[in-house]
């Protein structure tokens, strides 16, 4: 078995020694041409998308070798990994709940995750666990950076991330052996089959590591072991030359075996146990062509999430904690599209979501129901201005009607320049979490409570003795409700493409939120000394920055893609109260106390000033080799307060700017055969109190087979 650090390099420099490359074009950004769907909901040219758009190809993830959309993800300009330390502290999890997109400067609570059009559910502390996306039968990523909430709803104020599945083109058989550090195994098996009116696609991935320890010091592992599978299958039935029918399901499975220890009574004690995760979802599709110029898209769309732990005594065998969630979505839809000219069309839609929720932490079984319209009409004036307008108009059982309108621009001057402005206000709903939780934490001993639990909740921790009876509660009986946190988003942006051989791409954005949702401290404790802890509108923010990228194809051998990204994000009230000399920071080594400055502010915590990201991709059609490294740089960013004045101010509240450094070469044997070899974090940077997702220098091995043009070469030999 590969398995040795230095066979992998053995591998890498054979073929680093063979004849030199020659490259064809390979990009993660989508040439000008390439149509795209999310942006307008209508297959539409990249050219001429009048808001900021990236689209990460096929050729580019299978390029990369990467096994984990996150992976893929932030290696994109203006996209953060970003983990939620505070949340999962909160949520009493022994480890990450997953890692999530941080879209310009906003929190991944704030962008929405698609896959084929259609939202995924079960978000743990505000975080979709993007590795339950298996990346073996993508098709492509788009990405939509700002508000898209017109078209999308909720939870799309920082922009949306649609992950497209291959669609149905021809008869295959593929296959993927990948091999890795830490005893990681994927396996990858596509079978699809197509006729003139027909075809169906079946998918299956099973994904399994070992588990990765950062500190041999601390009793149990980083990162425990786990294994999982998933399994897809979609189809398409062209009933006549006016109906066809497209319905598509999935299935996650995992399952992580917990091993580490906790503190009850200040006593050490280890405990074991396991995580599951169940994710499925049903997707279903007809349209109807009733001429050339008008089309009817009707949508079904269900997805289950399911999510239970329980942790045991490792000495007695006894249960010492169980966790569950089981969240359900049923999305009905219908969308109209009217006119034969691009980007000249109208659509508009309407739908209702059926959401619940159970779980071990909430009261009882929660609802939402949210009805929703959107409409959206394109003009193309004299060849070179595309106008875009749209709204959507949102109401649900629990919050009043929202409205949200959009308006973009796409000015073409030239065939070389495309100029975009995009006005756009996002809402995002209280999600269950933030109004129905109630939780008490059995390994510290405090209290969180949904905004619409507090009451009931302080009512019964002063029954059960856990609040001192002379704390009066009066003031907390009353209900307060949560309102929506709202955006305005601006982009405004430039494309300009230089003798087909280098694009320019910038886009300047600002967002402004209000009615932030933030987790709170009750002013009285438990009689355990804990905190009682709430959520409430309290923050006004802002982000803005500059994001640009350059792909340049030096020449048929090399491409040259780069991308930074520059941004601001602060909270307008520490803003004011800096100004105003409210804000009070205590060293902690030498007990004085100053006034913070708007030289020591820097910012919202978790978000980096400055990002980059450089590729050079290579491939030799001779010798059927190809190649790429790809370095990701983020700059030092905020992680927690130390010195007592709850915002970023102090030069020890950072983290370091890092660099992660990948590389990976494919070999063609032959039509059908594919060996890949590569290592990711080759500077093995770590820090495992910080970024214990960041699991050091890892090497892997993938090994692709195309059965169908394997047995092609076999025929043509004979």
């Amino acid at each position: 078995m590969l398995q040795t650090p230095k066979l992998y390099c053995f591998l890498i420099t054979f073929c680093f020694t063979s004849p030199l490359f020659a490259q064809k074009k390979i990009s993660d950004t989508a040439v000008l041409g390439e149509v795209v769907v999310t942006a307008t909901r209508t297959e539409k040219s990249i050219g001429d998308i009048p808001v900021p758009i990236q689209v990460i190809s096929k050729k580019f993830i299978k390029q990369t070798g990467a096994q984990k959309l996150i992976d893929i993800l932030q290696q994109q300009t203006g996209l953060v990994i970003s983990d939620n330390p505070l949340g999962q502290a909160l949520q009493g999890y022994p480890n990450p709940l997953g890692t999530g997109i941080q879209m310009q400067g906003l929190d991944p609570g704030y962008t929405l995750i698609l896959l084929d059009g259609e939202p995924l559910t079960g978000r743990n502390a505000g975080i979709l666990n993007l590795g339950r996306i298996a990346v073996g039968n993508i098709q492509q990523i788009e990405i939509i950076k700002g508000p898209a909430t017109s078209l999308y709803g909720s939870d799309a104020l920082a922009g949306v991330i649609n992950i497209i599945s291959e669609k149905i083109k021809e008869t295959k058989t593929a296959l993927q052996i990948h091999h890795a550090t830490n005893n990681t195994w994927g396996l990858t098996a596509d079978q699809t089959i197509k006729t003139k009116k027909a075809g169906i696609q079946l998918f299956a991935n099973r994904y399994s590591s070992s588990g990765y320890d950062l500190d041999k010091n601390i009793y149990g592992k980083t990162s425990d072991p786990y294994h999982n599978y998933t399994f897809a299958a979609k189809a398409f039935f062209d009933i006549n030359s006016n109906n066809q029918i497209i319905s598509s399901a999935r299935v996650f499975t995992q399952k992580q075996f917990n091993n580490y220890l906790i503190y009850v009574n200040a006593s050490p004690d280890t405990v074991k146990g396991n995580t599951t995760e169940l994710d499925w979802s049903f997707n279903n599709q007809w349209t109807h062509t009733f001429n050339k110029k008008t089309k009817l898209f009707t949508r079904f769309f269900s997805n289950g999430y399911k999510n239970e732990a329980n942790v045991y005594m490792q000495k007695t065998n006894s249960l010492f904690d169980r966790y569950f969630l089981n969240q359900f979505l049923y999305k009905p839809e219908i969308q109209i599209e009217i006119g034969d000219k691009q980007n000249q069309k109208f659509i508009a839609g309407v739908g209702c979501n059926f959401e619940t929720v159970q779980s071990s932490r909430y009261t009882s079984t929660k609802h939402l129901t949210t009805s929703y319209l959107f409409a959206q009409k394109e003009w193309l004036l004299k060849n070179i201005l595309n106008i875009t307008a749209g709204a959507r108009y949102t109401k649900n059982n629990l919050f009043d009607a929202q409205i949200n309108p959009k308006l973009s621009f796409a000015y073409k001057p030239t065939h070389k320049l495309k100029l975009i402005l995009s006005v756009g206000t996002g809402y995002k709903t209280p999600d269950f979490r933030q109004q129905f939780l109630y939780f008490n934490n059995a390994l510290i001993g405090y209290t969180l409570l949904g905004a619409q639990e507090l009451a009931s909740g302080l009512k019964q921790l002063k029954q059960n003795g856990e609040i001192a009876q002379d704390v009066d509660i009066t003031p907390y009986l009353w209900k307060k409700s949560l309102s929506p946190e709202k955006s305005i988003g601006t982009n405004i942006g430039a494309t300009y493409n230089l003798n087909n051989t280098t694009i320019f791409v910038a886009n300047i954005f600002r967002n402004d939120i209000t009615h932030l949702i933030e987790r709170y401290n009750l002013p009285f404790v438990k009689t355990n000394g804990q905190s009682i802890f709430c959520y409430q509108n309290i923050s006004k923010v802002f982000t803005q920055g500059l994001d640009i990228n350059i792909q340049h194809n030096i020449n048929e051998t090399w491409t040259f893609n780069a991308g930074y990204q520059y941004l601001d994000a602060k909270d307008k009230d520490a803003v004011k109260n800096i100004k105003n000399r409210k804000v009070i920071q205590r060293d902690p080594v030498t007990y004085i106390s100053t006034y913070t400055t708007m030289s020591q502010y820097g910012g919202l915590f978790n978000r980096s000033k400055h990002s980059a990201n450089i590729q050079v991709i290579y491939t030799d059609k001779k010798t059927n080799i190809s190649g790429s490294i790809r370095a990701t740089y983020r700059g030092r960013f905020g992680y927690a307060d130390i010195n007592g004045s709850q915002i970023l101010d102090d030069d020890r509240e950072y983290v370091k700017g890092y660099t992660m450094l990948n590389l990976s070469i494919n070999k063609t044997f032959v039509k059908g055969f594919e060996l890949q070899i590569g290592s990711d974090n080759i500077l093995n940077h770590t820090d495992r109190v910080k970024m214990p997702n960041l699991f050091g220098r890892t090497y892997f091995v993938n090994c692709n087979i195309n059965l169908k043009q394997l047995l092609k070469n076999k025929t043509q030999l004979k």
